[in-house]
């Protein structure tokens, strides 16, 4: 059992990165799905295919499904504010929404789309998880959620202790409190598992980005975060990089507009791959440049094709 997650900002083709990257594993035998969390649903474009909620086979070995991590969101919120409501009843103009605007935790969509992910593993069905995280800062609050649900566990805690110490105010039902809080609880320890899993040496955890000032940042954002909470980046992918075609195309620049542009886009990337080789060797993760190609990565051909970019000898191998 592998998983294979991708994560970056929006529009730096991680989605397509993804897809490939489970085409080959399909390819090579291993029954593989594709799991996108992010709320575009743009593997749908990529594979040319309609994913639904459910698994949905696309070719021998593929399966590919979208998560309706804010259905599942919603109903947790649902339980929250129903709870807190039963605790807090007999309080006189107490306003128990105010409670469940707080539990309206950071990171709580892609808790649920994690959980979809764990289950996966658990189950064993596929050998291949290949997971399309939501653009970098939402898959990264769900990895700091246990932090704002301890808190707000604590506040509920002392909020239930100060009431109780009022004379005549009370829980209505003090089960209701340990409902709630228990709930929470499993959520904490079931986000410490995933980490746990993150760092299997089955796991790989897999940056794309490209050769610009706002891909930079976000990626060595993502890479000190990631440091932080030990979870083990194993490639960093640069996308849409442009190849050095060499004096004699460069040299035609003054005369050729394509050319020039091509030139200056090239020229313009450089400096930002030397930083990426940089950061890449301080925190020993291994780089993979993707060059820019003339061809759309869409539908099973095109995925094809572009997963031996991905996956070659110079690649994720």
């Amino acid at each position: 059992m592998g998983l294979i997650l991708f994560t970056g900002k929006g529009g730096v083709g991680k989605s397509t990165l993804a897809a490939s990257t489970a085409v080959h594993w399909a390819n090579k035998g291993k029954k593989t799905i594709l799991v996108s969390s992010d709320p575009a649903h743009s593997t749908d474009d990529v594979v040319l295919t309609k994913v639904g909620f459910v698994a949905t086979k696309i070719q021998d070995n593929l399966w590919a499904m979208n998560i309706n991590a804010e259905k599942q969101a919603k109903e947790f919120l649902d339980r929250m504010n129903e709870g807190l409501m039963k605790m807090t009843a007999n309080i006189p103009g107490f306003d128990p929404e105010l409670l469940g605007e707080m539990a309206g935790f950071p990171g709580m969509e892609e808790y649920f789309g994690m959980e979809t992910i764990h289950a996966l593993l658990t189950d064993a069905e596929y050998d291949v998880i290949v997971f399309d995280t939501a653009p970098t800062g939402h898959t990264l609050k769900m990895l700091t959620a246990p932090d704002s649900i301890k808190a707000f566990i604590l506040r509920i805690l002392r909020m239930k202790a100060k009431i109780e110490a009022i004379k005549g105010f009370i829980f209505r039902k003090k089960s209701e409190t340990a409902k709630v809080v228990k709930e929470l609880e499993i959520i904490c320890e079931r986000i410490e598992e995933f980490k746990v899993l993150l760092r299997h040496d089955k796991s790989s955890i897999n940056i794309v980005s490209i050769p610009s000032e706002a891909g930079y940042q976000e990626c060595a954002r993502t890479m000190k975060f990631l440091n932080t909470i030990e979870l083990p980046v194993k490639h960093l992918l640069v996308n849409s990089i442009i190849p050095d075609f060499g004096e004699e195309v460069w040299k035609t620049a003054d005369g050729n507009p394509a050319a020039a542009m091509t030139h200056r886009r090239y020229t313009i990337q450089q400096p930002y791959l030397a930083k990426y080789r940089e950061l890449a060797a301080e925190n020993q993760v291994r780089l993979v440049g993707i060059t820019h190609v003339p061809f759309e990565p869409m539908g099973l051909p095109a995925l094809e094709k572009f997963s031996t970019l991905v996956w070659g000898s110079k690649g994720m191998v």
